[in-house]
């Protein structure tokens, strides 16, 4: 995914129609923003700093939009999400108590809030290379970079309206596609996913329609999830295995190892309630073996280490067909 971190000039004065505006507007941008509804459009605003958040505030009123709401630290992002979802959530990236990435990684994962295909802009007043990577893989839509120009800001938010990136979903990622050449061959597919911010600013569709287009979305992204998981299952057990075939195994095996037992148990948490449950004990079995190889002593963990590949393909063979069968006769013979 292409970021647009720079540190951005401010404008002049201007007008639309009877609204007066703190810059001169960027050519097409007058006309894209006077045909939305952004009075309707609820905003979350995080930032610490009174200052900066009170310029941002007024950026986004003299812009048009009036529902704005604002906070500034996480605890009270997660009390405003839970309250009520937003539109659009634009937030410092780097809170003071609490981890904003993580926050974000863990709503694309649907593990808070009610959806999980929100509007996300993170600010910065330092884009070093570490914060832009985390921002990045956080499933955020865009970082800019404080001082925050009025035109910019407007900008992103109208792409984001108008031409918002499609996501994509891999074993430990969800969010905008983050591959910066569109030539780049791969096999994962690009998810138009709902754009509450879309529907309300053009006044499409209602919000019943929106919310039930997000469920049905939640579903699909969880069986995409699914579907990279048990490919990385496999993958993450021939990697353990060709590790262990030496007499010390390296310290890739442990990472791999780690990895291992998070997927099986976000595997067990996804398949809950779907086609697919009869995959969770595997999975909790798969959790326990990996486990089991990491806490047990050098030399003492061959009988775990031969169980991990017949596990993994029983729990590949339970999604591959979707059937009980497959994966109960490769338990009853790892049983055995």
């Amino acid at each position: 995914m292409t970021y647009r971190v720079t540190q951005l000039e401010h404008g002049f004065a201007g007008r639309i129609g009877n609204r007066a505006w703190p810059f001169r507007p960027p050519r097409g941008l007058k006309e894209a923003m006077t045909r939305l509804f952004l009075d309707r459009i609820d905003v979350l605003l995080i930032d610490p700093d009174l200052h900066t958040r009170t310029t941002t505030k007024t950026i986004l009123r003299n812009a048009g939009f009036y529902k704005i709401r604002t906070s500034r630290s996480l605890r009270e992002l997660r009390q405003e999400i839970d309250l009520s979802i937003p539109e659009l959530l634009i937030s410092e990236a780097e809170l003071e108590d609490g981890d904003f990435c993580r926050f974000v990684q863990d709503l694309r994962h649907n593990d808070t809030g009610t959806n999980p295909f929100l509007n996300v802009i993170a600010l910065t007043w330092q884009p070093t290379s570490e914060l832009v990577s985390r921002v990045v893989n956080s499933g955020a839509d865009d970082l800019l970079a404080k001082p925050l120009s009025t035109g910019r800001v407007l900008d992103r938010i109208t792409t984001l309206i108008e031409a918002r990136r499609p996501f994509v979903v891999t074993s430990d990622y969800i969010g905008p596609d983050r591959r910066r050449s569109e030539a780049r061959v791969t096999t994962i597919p690009l998810i138009e996913v709902p754009n509450t911010l879309r529907a309300v600013a053009t006044g499409e569709g209602l919000s019943a329609e929106i919310q039930d287009a997000i469920d049905a979305m939640i579903i699909e992204v969880n069986q995409q999830k699914l579907e990279r998981h048990a490919f990385q299952i496999g993958w993450l057990v021939d990697r353990i295995l060709e590790a262990f075939e030496g007499p010390t195994p390296p310290r890739i095996a442990d990472e791999h190892l780690g990895r291992l037992v998070y997927v099986a148990e976000d595997m067990k948490r996804r398949v809950a309630g779907t086609r697919f449950d009869h995959v969770a004990s595997l999975c909790v079995s798969l959790a326990k073996a990996t486990q089991a190889v990491r806490v047990a002593p050098r030399g003492a963990h061959g009988k775990q280490v031969r169980l991990l590949k017949p596990l993994a393909q029983a729990v590949q063979a339970g999604f591959i067909t979707g059937t009980e069968t497959a994966a109960r006769q490769i338990a009853a013979c790892v049983g055995a």
